[in-house]
Order: structure tokens, then sequence, then C-alpha cells
């Protein structure tokens, strides 16, 4: 039996050929984990990578299975390099942020290097949701941001899942976003955004998620009871706000929101739709004055827009 480091190709021995990539693939990484067949384009794939890689745990040490399966998708997908590490080396961590999917950073090991345009590290994105429409609209619309440079660069693309250039980055802060020198930057990406022709419907969605959002609210215990209204920060009187509200409630407010967008004339257009200060980005090296001017430390390249927008699952048509 061959040993971890043969894990990937395959040479017979006396001959130059060699057998097919596929089948090299399977046969080695299912030795890994016997129980698990790596057949990634199987009608039951999808809910499969769900199962597995809901079972990490960030406090404990990375189960064989999901560092079977996880370096089987980057060789696979990735290539290059990637082909290369060993299962003791393979490096996976979570990161936070991502609410309707599972999100990791996998990374290439301190004595491996990228031999062609493969990536040192990525970000591996693994769907929660199963709606289909849904996931082929969301492909399309960041296939087409991707291209647009107007969001990650699309890495590879598998039942279940993704994987996105990883941006070395931090959210900015909700302070952050109402300042000017970042609404500089931000403007003209929304206005980019904007002006894209996106090949899916052009109805406005958001109040269609909204409804549906609040229908599966409605059927939870919690939706059958008023909502108690209060201040946090802000110090208003209690005059000027209900002291509970119902779905009903809640219900009529968006009649009255959708009646009024239908009626103000607002052009329809492409649209984030989920546009707060955790989805925007700024790139780890750059910092932006208060004049909005960048300044690039030292090592970075020079750079006019140091930020990016992320998680397009709620792009649709919207009133502008």
């Amino acid at each position: 039996m061959p040993g971890e480091e043969d894990v990937l190709v395959k040479q017979s021995v006396g001959s130059q050929s060699r057998e097919p990539v596929k089948d090299n693939y399977d046969i080695a990484f299912s030795e890994n984990n016997p129980s698990i067949t790596f057949k990634d384009r199987a009608p039951q794939s999808s809910s499969d990578l769900k199962e597995v890689f809901s079972k990490f745990e960030a406090d404990g040490p990375v189960s064989k299975e999901i560092l079977s399966r996880a370096r089987f998708l980057c060789a696979k997908y990735l290539g290059g390099s990637w082909n290369k590490v060993q299962i003791d080396n393979f490096k996976i961590r979570p990161v936070t942020g991502g609410m309707s999917n599972l999100l990791f950073l996998v990374e290439l090991p301190p004595d491996l290097h990228p031999t062609s345009s493969e990536p040192p590290n990525a970000l591996l994105r693994i769907y929660l949701q199963s709606d289909l429409d849904q996931l082929l609209t969301e492909s399309v619309v960041f296939t087409l941001l991707s291209e647009r440079n107007l969001g990650p660069k699309l890495l590879g693309v598998f039942p279940g899942g993704r994987f996105e250039q990883f941006i070395a980055s931090r959210p900015l802060q909700c302070f952050e976003i109402s300042q000017p020198r970042f609404a500089k930057k931000i403007a003209p990406l929304l206005a980019r955004t904007h002006t894209l022709d996106a090949p899916i419907t052009k109805e406005p969605q958001l109040i269609t998620y909204c409804r549906n959002w609040l229908q599966k609210f409605r059927a939870t215990p919690a939706g059958k009871k008023p909502i108690e209204i209060k201040t946090t920060e802000a110090q208003v009187d209690p005059k000027y706000y209900p002291a509970s509200l119902t779905v009903d409630d809640l219900e009529k407010e968006l009649d009255f929101v959708e009646h009024f967008l239908q009626n103000s004339g607002s052009p329809i257009v492409f649209s984030h739709n989920d546009l707060h200060e955790g989805n925007i980005l700024l790139f780890n090296g750059y910092e932006l004055k208060d004049d909005g001017s960048v300044a690039a430390e030292e090592g970075y390249p020079p750079m006019d827009f140091p930020i990016s927008m992320i998680d397009f699952e709620y792009c649709s048509y919207n009133y502008r």
C-alpha cells in the first residue's frame, strides 16, 4: 500500500504514463477513510459535505474525516502544490461571520509554495441552505461580481460549496461606514454594482424575502406573542414608539413600504441588499485618510480601492 506521500499521483513502474487523475483522487483519498467515497458529483454530495463539515469543533482537534475531505477538495479544485500536501500538514481553521454557510480558511504549509496560478490560501465555503434556485442565483451573481473585480475572486465551484479568494482584511466598524473617508470609496463600488446587467429575474425581490422571513417567524412560538420594544443606546421618549409590536403590525409595515416603493418612481437596479459594515472589508496594509486618499504601508503596492464587498446571497434587483 502506498504511504501518505503517495496519495495523489500513482505512476506505474517502468512506464511514463499515469493513471487517470479522477481514479487517483478516488483511490488515494478514500484510503484515508474507507467509509468516505469521494464521488463529488454524486446527488448526495451536497448534503454529505454539510454533514461532514458541521462536525468541525474549533476548540478541538480536526477530525481525520474533515481533513481528508477538505484536502481532497483543495487538491482537485485548486490543484498545483495542493496536490502535495500531506494530511498531517494540512491547515484548516474556521472563519467567523457566515450565517447561511460554513466558512473555513485553508492554507498551504510553510514548506510548500505555489508552482503556478494556484493560491497559497483560500476560503472554503460550504453551503448550509438547500434552496437550489437561491444557490444558483448566488453562484451566478458571485461569478459576475468576481469577474468585474467587485468582490473576491472565484477559485473553484463544486456541489455543496465553492472556493473563494481569501482577502487578508478586517470588516469595517459601524461608526466608520458613515465617515466621508469611507463613503468616498463605498459609493463608487455601489454605483458600479448598480450598473451591472445580471442574468437573473429583474423583478424586485427584497420585499418577497422579508415576507418569507416574516412567515417563518410567525410559525415560531416567539412569533405568536407581542415583541417588546425598548431602546438601547438611543435616548428616545417612550411616547414616540410603541411598547410592543406583533407580526401583524410588521406585515402592515411591509405593506406600507411596498406601496411606497412601487409609487416612488425609483429606478430598479441590481443591488447588494445586505451592505452593512460587516460586509465591507478593508484590506490589510492600507489606511483611508480623512480626505479619502489611500495610504499603503511599506511593502504594499499602491491601490485606489483597498475595500471589497462580500456576502452576496441577498443580491437581486431592487429599488435604488
